[in-house]
């Protein structure tokens, strides 16, 4: 989730039984109203940004249940080889690879050499496992929908789950929802056009469920084996250049059916050794072999071993950077660089970040971990102030980065200028409101009690402006010290008018009266695992959660945070953790 919560709204599991109660009362007496959603960018390049929708928990579970009911209905129209869930693909994706390689191998005891050297040079395994395509064709077909989310008609949604055991009810309150969420320019009507680009599968479900009328007719067209869909992206298997020209043909008449168009910077029609160049099957087949001895390498020679095998790919790959599908692989390249402490890549992240957003928590995650905190946070304030960094998101991961550094004393005093520099509305980026509210947890982090008085000014300036989600973070912050600061929090929030203060106060007065800590909370609070850096860490908004428990009166409560203390010291987190833990628990 790349806009979390500053305890990632546990307040919701609390009690759940009592919210979803009310929330089906309101459904069942017309009386249900959705928030209205919050709002963030994604980065996508060349200074353009995707505008994403976070719901209401309540509405965004009520979303997610009525896709769900849907889409089990609608499940037996779905054709083969038509993917929307990351999940699903990667397990058709491994799947596919393992049958190449028992093809492959089958066809080696045979002698076979010409053959056998076709299947070597395509890279068999990571033609199936990138294509997903059952067999080998001369030509391939790749293309989109263009602007897919944003062209979705809500009455082509509604014509998709037509005739399927759903009630006209639910069906209702879904068009309820779509309306109320779409994204809109204020006081403007409803256009009856857009999905709201959630980051819980939401509407990709929905707009995957559009499309399977569309998959009908080209599976009609180019036959079942040869048509493959990960949500809008099309590969088609065909024979020729010309049946690829027609294949494209079909693919604009039949998305025009839904008032939906290919994009045409996007539609390809490859031979089949411009396609293994456009997927990098060589590269990715070298990945491959590295990733899986990354994961066996623990002594110091297997480590060199990788790291050997890095800078290899890396010299193979560099000649086709810019061609097809090569930011996937530069991604692979920062993971295993990262995990390898190589720092071959440092020297071009700024750039590659600014030209590829979406590479922003691989190459952060690398810059973490290839180099020291001190040169993290240079390069962290560098990037932050460069004139072509216009992306929100970007910002947004460099402050999550720094709540995983482990600073000596002069490091720490930089960590927390920069906290306070972002509370007190000196530093002004791409994204501040959003930065503005991690910043409590970089004083939580890296500060004392001697930061309460800003984080109180946060909350407690009324004349102040302040984003909801900076009073939300401050006061739960600044309300894990204890009982005098909780008695701040409250005595602002009765002199605000909007208040956003009031649910803070309600959420830990509810901790407070907790009895026993529920399994379901439990599992928020466990340890992390850093794919990277391949090591546990606390993760700040558990231990800001563990906080809030300590203010339970109940016994019971206290115990378990005891216990759980106890527990998470004699685990193999690093000593920095350690001592985290003891000072703020």
């Amino acid at each position: 989730m790349s806009n979390r919560d500053v305890i990632d709204f546990v307040d919701y599991d609390i009690d759940p039984d009592k919210w979803i109660n009310v929330l089906l009362s309101q459904i069942s007496s017309n009386r249900y109203e959705p928030a209205t959603p919050t709002t963030f960018l994604l980065g996508k390049g060349n200074g353009f940004s995707r505008t994403m929708t976070q719901p209401a928990i309540p509405d965004l579970v009520l979303y997610r249940t009525i896709v769900d009911t849907i889409y089990l209905r609608a499940i037996r129209r779905e054709n083969a080889h038509v993917y929307f869930k990351r999940d699903a693909l990667k397990a058709a994706q491994n799947t596919a690879q393992q049958q190449a390689a028992q093809t492959i191998g089958w066809v080696s005891q045979y002698q076979l050499i010409s053959h056998r050297s076709f299947l070597n040079w395509l890279r068999y395994a990571q033609y199936r496992k990138h294509l997903l395509l059952q067999s080998v064709h001369p030509f391939l077909v790749l293309t989109d929908v263009a602007n897919f989310f944003d062209s979705v008609l809500h009455s082509h949604v509604e014509e998709a789950v037509r005739g399927l055991a759903v009630s006209p009810r639910l069906l209702g309150l879904l068009s309820f929802l779509l309306e109320r969420l779409a994204v809109r320019r204020d006081y403007a009507a409803s256009h009856a056009i857009s999905l709201p680009v959630d980051q819980f599968d939401c509407s990709r479900t929905l707009a995957h469920i559009t499309l399977f009328s569309h998959d009908d007719r080209m599976v009609k067209c180019v036959g079942i084996d040869n048509y493959v869909r990960w949500m809008d992206d099309q590969n088609i298997g065909v024979d020729s250049r010309s049946a690829g020209l027609l294949a494209l043909a079909e693919v604009g008449k039949s998305l025009a059916k839904l008032h939906l168009y290919p994009n045409p910077k996007k539609s390809k029609i490859l031979p089949l050794r411009d396609a293994k160049r456009h997927f990098h099957l060589d590269l990715n087949d070298l990945l491959d072999k590295a990733e899986a001895a990354a994961k066996l390498a623990k002594s110091t020679k297997q480590m060199r071993a990788v790291s050997k095998q890095l800078t290899n790919i890396w010299s193979r790959a560099r000649p086709y950077e810019g061609v097809g599908e090569f930011d996937k692989v530069l991604k692979r390249l920062y993971s295993l660089a990262g995990f390898s402490k190589l720092r071959f890549l440092r020297h071009r992240a700024t750039r590659d970040l600014i030209s590829n957003p979406d590479l922003a928590r691989k190459v952060c995650d690398y810059m973490r971990c290839s180099g020291t905190a001190s040169e993290f946070i240079s390069w962290a304030e560098t990037l932050m102030t460069n004139s072509e960094q216009v992306y929100s998101d970007i910002s947004v991961t460099l402050l999550e980065s720094l709540l995983r550094l482990e600073p000596d004393v002069a490091q720490t005093r930089r960590l927390r200028a920069l906290a306070v520099e972002f509370l007190s509305g000196r530093r002004d980026i791409p994204g501040k409101s959003e930065c503005r509210a991690i910043a409590p947890l970089l004083l939580l982090r890296f500060g004392d009690r001697r930061s309460l008085p800003l984080l109180r000014r946060c909350f407690d300036d009324d004349k102040a402006a302040a984003h909801p989600s900076l009073l939300r973070s401050a006061a739960i912050t600044y309300a894990s010290y204890g009982k005098d600061e909780l008695t701040a929090v409250r005595k602002a929030a009765s002199r605000r008018l909007v208040n956003h203060l009031a649910d803070v106060v309600r959420l830990i007065e509810r901790i407070k009266k907790v009895d026993a800590v529920p399994n379901r909370y439990k599992s928020r609070l466990n340890i992390r695992y850093d794919s990277v850096s391949k090591g546990h860490y606390m993760d700040m908004r558990a231990l800001l959660t563990v906080r809030l428990l300590n203010m339970a009166r109940s016994k019971n409560v206290t115990d378990w945070v005891d216990q759980w203390k106890t527990k998470t010291l004699a685990k193999s987190i690093s000593t920095y953790d350690q001592k985290l833990i003891r000072r703020l628990l």
